[in-house]
C-alpha cells in the first residue's frame, strides 16, 4: 500500500522539533567531544635581534589545565602525551593547574613530571592556583622537577648566544614583584615573559619584553557564529582572547588552554597545545610581520 502523506500537524511538529534536536546535538558535542579534541597550533614568532643559535627554537606552551572532577587525570595524561610528541626545546606552563580542590594538585603535578625538554620545564601560577593553594601547588611542581618562576628570571644559553626567560606570579592577586622579576636583565638580549594574565601587555613594565606567553582566557571557551565569545560581554579579560598580538615591539601569545572552567563545555574553541617557533629572519618593522603562520593538527 502507498505510504500515508505527511499531515500538516506532523509537518509542524517536525519544524518545532528540528531546532531542539540541533540544540541537543550541539550541546552534546560541546560537552563530550570538543573539550577532549586537542589541537596542536604552530606559530612563527619573529623577534628582533634573536641570536643566530636560537633560530627555530621551539617552545611548547600548556596552560589552564584545570584538573578537576570534570577533567580527570586520564584526560590530563593523554594531553601531556600529545604535548610531548611536539618535541620542543622548552616547555612552559602558564598557570591554572587545578580548580578549587587541593586533592587535585599532586596528581596533576605528577602527570606533568612526564614532560621533558632539553631546556627544561618552566612554570608560573595562575589565579585559580591562588584560589586553591599557591604554596602547595608550587611545592608539588618543584618536587616533580618543574621550576616555578615566582618573580625571577634565568638565562638560556647556546654557546655564546643567549635569551632571557622571566616569570611573574599572578597579576590579579597583586603577587607580582617586577623589580625581582626583571632586575639584572640585559636590554640587548631578547626576553620572554611567562604571565598567566595577558593584560600585562598594557603595563609599562613589559614594554621592553620581546614576547609574553599567557593563558587565562580559554579563548572565550564558547564562541558562536557571528556573535563570537559571549563571555566578552561580561568581562574585560577577553581583550586579548587568543592568538598573537603586538604592542610596540612587545608581542603577546595567548593560548586557549586545554581545560574548562565554569560550564564543562567548549564550543568553537578547541583545547590548544601551542607550539611557538622563534625566528630572526623578519624584523618587527617588516610589513610581513603581521602575517602569522598558524596551523592546527587534529589529535584524537
Amino acid at each position: 500500500m502507498p505510504e500515508s502523506p505527511v499531515t500538516r500537524r506532523q509537518f509542524l511538529n517536525g519544524l518545532v522539533a528540528a531546532p531542539l534536536v540541533g540544540v541537543a546535538v550541539t550541546s552534546a558535542y560541546a560537552r563530550f567531544v570538543e573539550p577532549y579534541h586537542y589541537s596542536i597550533s604552530e606559530t612563527d614568532v619573529f623577534i628582533r635581534d634573536l641570536p643566530e643559535r636560537f633560530e627555530g627554537f621551539r617552545i611548547t606552551q600548556l596552560t589552564d589545565i584545570h584538573h578537576s572532577r570534570i577533567l580527570g587525570i586520564g584526560d590530563i595524561r593523554r594531553m601531556i602525551s600529545i604535548a610531548q610528541r611536539t618535541k620542543p626545546d622548552m616547555f612552559v606552563l602558564t598557570g591554572d593547574y587545578t580548580t578549587t580542590y587541593r586533592r587535585f594538585i599532586e596528581p596533576c603535578a605528577e602527570a606533568l613530571s612526564q614532560l621533558n625538554a632539553p631546556e627544561g620545564v618552566w612554570a608560573v601560577l595562575g589565579n585559580h592556583d591562588h584560589y586553591t593553594d599557591p604554596e602547595l601547588t608550587t611545592r608539588a611542581l618543584r618536587r616533580h622537577r618543574i621550576e616555578v618562576m615566582d618573580n625571577f628570571h634565568t638565562t638560556v644559553q647556546r654557546g655564546p648566544d643567549a635569551i632571557q626567560l622571566s616569570g611573574i606570579d599572578d597579576w590579579t592577586w597583586n603577587a607580582v614583584d617586577w623589580t625581582r622579576a626583571f632586575s639584572g636583565l640585559k636590554p640587548e638580549t631578547p626576553t620572554i615573559l611567562l604571565s598567566h594574565q595577558p593584560s600585562v601587555l598594557d603595563l609599562p613594565q613589559t614594554q621592553n619584553v620581546s614576547l609574553i606567553l599567557s593563558g587565562h582566557t580559554h579563548g572565550g571557551q564558547l564562541r558562536l557564529p557571528f556573535l563570537g565569545a559571549p563571555a566578552r560581554f561580561a568581562t574585560r579579560d577577553l581583550k586579548y582572547d587568543r592568538g598573537l598580538f603586538r604592542k610596540g615591539e612587545t608581542q603577546l601569545y595567548v593560548s586557549s588552554g586545554t581545560g574548562v572552567i565554569g560550564l564543562p563545555l567548549r564550543l568553537g574553541v578547541r583545547p590548544e597545545i601551542a607550539v611557538l617557533r622563534l625566528s630572526r629572519k623578519i624584523q618587527i618593522d617588516d610589513p610581513l610581520f603581521n602575517r602569522v603562520l598558524y596551523t592546527a593538527e587534529s589529535v584524537r
